[in-house]
């Protein structure tokens, strides 16, 4: 028996927003990477304090360096991106979320996309937000309060279906 689709509006606004892809640089970069560069960092200080002005000051320093911009970069770029998109979805940003047990349709001022359940990697259940990775940089944002129990079965039961993961967090 094919079960009818569930349908419902997402409501965004910037907070939301900004809490999504805050959720995603913290699963995305780590804790190890800052843990990493805050170790880096400490010993860069430890070789600056000795005097040290060996090679590897320059090594240590250019890696702390790099770490914190590969950081920042992953979340300005991912804020710019996500804020672009509210922008676009006009005054009211709102989208329509319809879906069944083969695929689903987001649309909006800003567009429509129907897409497989099979093009989702991953679901990351955050209390606020689900984001929909279709690839290790590409996301969509879900309000949980906007996702009924029926939805968020059948999306979950969905994306396993189709072999995605699905991680609460």
């Amino acid at each position: 028996m094919i079960a009818m689709p569930l349908e419902t509006t997402l409501h965004y606004h910037p907070d939301l927003v900004r809490h999504a892809v805050i959720c995603f640089w913290r699963r995305s970069t780590g804790r190890r990477t800052l843990l990493v560069s805050a170790a880096l960092a400490i010993w860069f200080g430890v070789l600056v304090a000795r005097g040290d002005r060996s090679w590897q000051i320059g090594v240590t320093g250019a890696a702390v360096a790099i770490s914190l911009l590969m950081c920042a970069t992953v979340y300005v770029v991912h804020y710019r991106n996500a804020m672009g998109k509210l922008r676009d979805m006009g005054g009211t940003p709102e989208a329509t979320l319809r879906a069944d047990e083969h695929s689903f349709t987001l649309a909006s001022a800003a567009g429509l996309a129907t897409l497989p359940w099979s093009s989702v990697k991953e679901v990351w259940q955050f209390e606020r937000v689900w984001l929909l990775l279709f690839s290790p940089a590409q996301f969509s944002t879900l309000p949980v309060a906007d996702l009924s129990p029926e939805m968020q079965a059948l999306i979950g039961a969905s994306v396993r279906g189709t072999g995605g993961k699905v991680h609460r967090l």
